[in-house]
């Protein structure tokens, strides 16, 4: 058995059993991760624990948060059950088939890949939201998906999908490091 985690849009967790999905649920909030993700867990995990073999985690692109949430909510997951976790890109979850994948990563862009047979094989890229490029290929579709399915992760990962190790980030941090420490200033005596 397989179980996957995927928190770079909203949060889906799947057990897979061979080929049957044996456990599914997803939440679309794209701000609640944590929230969900426990109850999500002790769900898939009950009655099967001593069955699971391999934990997935989606990997992104996605926010840092919610992508921090989902891959280390896995990798414990994994620890705690003493097997192994790998990652896998979420784009993977978006279809079995064939397409150039795109998912919003807010202001104002869209990450990219293009996937075939359920596997990602170029990407994931970033791009204005309106300036996504034709992905080369004749006929190939375009998915703008609003939401990542654990089990196609699940499956991806039983069909030698790319092992991602590093949470996918298309841009860079927007949190910078101190100048150095800030001044503080203490109340004069008398003064209230």
């Amino acid at each position: 058995m397989i179980l996957a985690v995927d928190t770079s849009l909203g949060t889906s967790v799947a057990v897979l059993d061979g080929d049957e999905v044996v456990f599914a649920e997803r939440a679309d909030d794209a701000r609640r991760h944590a929230e969900h993700l426990g109850g999500m867990l002790e769900r898939a995990l009950e009655g099967r624990r001593d069955r699971i073999e391999l934990v997935v985690a989606g990997m992104g692109p996605g926010a840092f948060t919610g992508l921090r949430v989902g891959i280390a909510a896995a990798r414990a997951v994994a620890l705690g059950l003493g097997v192994p976790c790998e990652g896998v890109a979420s784009h993977a979850g978006v279809t079995e088939g064939d397409a150039q994948v795109t998912t919003d990563v807010r202001r104002r862009e869209r990450a990219w890949s293009v996937v075939e047979a359920g596997l990602v094989v170029d990407g994931p890229h970033l791009a204005p939201a309106d300036a996504v490029p034709d992905p080369g290929r004749e006929g190939l579709a375009r998915i703008d998906a609003d939401a990542i399915d654990a089990a196609l992760l699940a499956r991806a990962a039983a069909r030698g999908a790319a092992r991602i190790e590093q949470a996918l980030y298309l841009r860079e941090a927007d949190a910078v490091a101190s100048a150095g420490p800030k001044r503080v200033s203490q109340p004069t005596a008398g003064r209230s």
